[in-house]
């Protein structure tokens, strides 16, 4: 009965999310894209769109520049082709395996003849000594200029420093995750990410509400964690681990088994765990979600580092909570809430959300060193004035 309800809803949006579509003719390669799920020191999904869907379409690649000159390129892979729901454009996605760590590869992809221009990213590192930093940040949803100001900061970070590797997006990235027409604006967005020279600001995807059960979101992004309806997913880069969790299915059962077998491993094999979803547990403006309930007594007992969470439209930052109570020793810092191109709202005053924690109004950009001694978390705003750093040590475990 669930599924034939969201099947009908689905059905209900297509329409709308049909209009528009395919007004213009896609004429070349679109939307080029870079998404990790849980290796990207060896794979990576390169993704872009076209108008046509009996094509032949191809992913060159290398280590070295070859300036879009194919026959030049070393390695060359078959991109697998799909109609996008509802539209007449098609994706293309291929999977990039067995990748070098730490390296840089550059890629043109091709679709029928036509190419794009060549672009470039790093994979992650395995060197347990390497300094790096991922970009954090969710909700670019409803306002698209503000959207388009913060990709441009972004790209700017990224440019100023080579140690950003990739954007853990929280979620929301558009108003109706059913529509293409919204998609296609953020990925031609997505764009100002990218550096001067082509550099690509790869994406680690998390499923917010307002792409709701959208298969679109699967489409986008490669369906991470595997199994539709799933998204929830671990990714590793040397000693950091990302936990990925989907607030738009169950909080208990399969994921929350899954959430407490990773937790076990992660504890095991990484010197730093950071939790990353959508609903908060300890929201700046709205009501609690059911991770409170059902996750952060595992964050608790694991002694995970920090947790990102978006959705609230705000900037925020907890004081260290253990059971529901402030404690500098075991305690958890909570960020977020949302600020990447959407209408700020009010925060709201709430104890854990004072002395070292604050709400804010403000667009934001989160960002997390990780260094072999420490993680260093920063929040940049559009003026590019540093407004929190925070030094987190390694914990007991």
């Amino acid at each position: 009965m669930k599924n034939i309800l969201i099947i009908f809803v689905t059905l209900l949006f297509s329409a709308s999310a049909f209009a528009g579509v395919n007004s213009k003719k896609i004429q070349m390669v679109q939307h080029l894209r870079v998404v990790w799920h849980e290796d990207p020191a060896h794979e990576a999904y390169i993704m872009w769109t076209t108008d046509k869907y009996k094509i032949k379409s191809y992913l060159y690649y290398d280590t070295v520049p070859r300036n879009g000159d194919l026959k030049k390129y070393r390695f060359k892979n078959n991109a697998k082709t799909k109609p996008i729901l509802y539209t007449l454009d098609v994706r293309h996605k291929a999977k990039l395996k067995k990748l070098k760590p730490d390296t840089m590869y550059y890629f043109t992809a091709v679709t029928n003849g036509k190419k794009s221009k060549e672009y470039h990213f790093k994979t992650a590192p395995v060197d347990k000594n390497k300094t790096f930093k991922i970009l954090f940040g969710g909700d670019s949803r409803s306002d698209r200029a503000q959207r388009i100001e913060m990709n441009k900061l972004m790209s700017k970070m990224f440019q100023e420093d080579p140690n950003i590797l990739a954007l853990c997006h929280g979620g929301d990235y558009i108003a109706n995750g059913l529509s293409w027409k919204q998609w296609k604006a953020w990925l031609e967005d997505h764009y100002h990410t990218a550096t001067k020279d082509g550099r690509m600001l790869p994406i680690i995807p998390t499923r917010g509400n307002h792409e709701l059960a959208s298969p679109l979101f699967n489409d986008v992004f490669a369906r991470p964690g595997g199994i539709f309806k799933r998204n929830y997913f671990r990714t590793r880069i040397a000693e950091l681990s990302i936990l990925t969790m989907n607030t738009n299915i169950s909080h208990s059962g399969a994921q929350k088994r899954w959430l407490k077998k990773t937790l076990k491993k992660a504890k095991k094999d990484s010197k730093w765990i950071v939790a990353n979803y959508h609903r908060p547990a300890w929201p700046g403006v709205k009501k609690p979600g059911r991770a409170k309930k059902h996750w952060v007594p595992l964050f608790e007992k694991y002694q995970i580092d920090m947790a990102f969470e978006s959705d609230g439209h705000v900037l925020k930052r907890t004081v260290p909570i253990y059971k529901n109570k402030e404690d500098p020793v075991k305690g958890i810092v909570y960020v977020g809430e949302g600020g990447l191109g959407v209408k700020m709202r009010g925060p709201k005053d709430r104890w854990y959300l004072r002395g070292s924690g604050y709400n804010e109004s403000k667009h934001h950009v989160m960002a997390l060193e990780v260094s072999p001694k420490q993680m260093t978390y920063t929040v940049e705003l559009p003026d590019r004035k540093i407004f929190d750093k925070m030094v987190l040590k390694r914990r007991r475990r």
